[in-house]
């Protein structure tokens, strides 16, 4: 396997998973800064250099019918598995979303790119399930949605979101609170994260917003 060629015509992705070898081998068709912040984001950085996973995940994608070898031995992809590739090497923002329970949590990554956005959630051993956010709304409604559905069915639960590419680390912190929204900020360091209450869905896409940096 040498390049990538990929059809120009994209389109938003429909739902579709991927193993974490087969995302090493999209990730490697558009080698770059983009591409080693989604990597890490994806929890597969490290795996980006190993030439086994590589290879294992070309020969998956191409057994699934996700890509075909051209002639001239390059990986050729197009239609969703495009697109999730041009969102992932293409990306100017990350969000890194935290879902929490009782018994514990799970987390997806919002990404944004310039020509649309991409949903990413986690499955067993590091496979990932990619969606394409809804046009109809914005990044920021739409990370709130993710936040909001979760709290609904999970009352006694939380939600963080933190942009990846913030030096700062700082999350944003969200609890239901009967017919309102608690907040809180949390930045790396032993200071006790102060509550705000009583804030209404605008005030915390507000806030949301802001911590996207929008």
């Amino acid at each position: 396997m040498t390049q990538a060629t990929t059809s120009t015509e994209q389109g938003f992705p429909d739902a579709i998973g991927f193993g974490f070898a087969e995302l090493v081998a999209l990730l490697n068709l558009v080698r770059g800064d983009a591409t080693t912040a989604s990597a890490a984001a994806l929890r597969i950085e490290a795996e980006l250099d190993d030439d086994k996973v590589l290879f294992a995940g070309a020969s998956s994608l191409v057994a699934r019918g996700f890509a075909t070898v051209e002639s001239g031995g390059e990986l050729s992809i197009n239609g969703p598995v495009a697109a999730v590739t041009h969102a992932l090497s293409t990306a100017t923002r990350r969000m890194e979303i935290s879902l929490l329970t009782a018994d514990g949590g799970d987390s997806v990554i919002s990404v944004d790119a310039p020509n649309y956005g991409i949903i990413l959630q986690p499955r067993a051993y590091l496979t990932w399930f990619a969606m394409a956010q809804k046009p109809e709304i914005s990044a920021a409604e739409g990370n709130f949605w993710i936040m909001r559905k979760h709290l609904e069915e999970n009352p006694s639960g939380g939600a963080t979101i933190k942009r990846r590419e913030d030096a700062t680390g700082q999350e944003l912190l969200l609890k239901r609170d009967g017919s309102s929204w608690t907040v809180g900020y949390n930045s790396p360091g032993p200071e006790d994260i102060e509550p705000i209450t009583g804030l209404t869905d605008a005030d915390v896409l507000q806030r949301i917003r802001a911590i996207r940096q929008d």
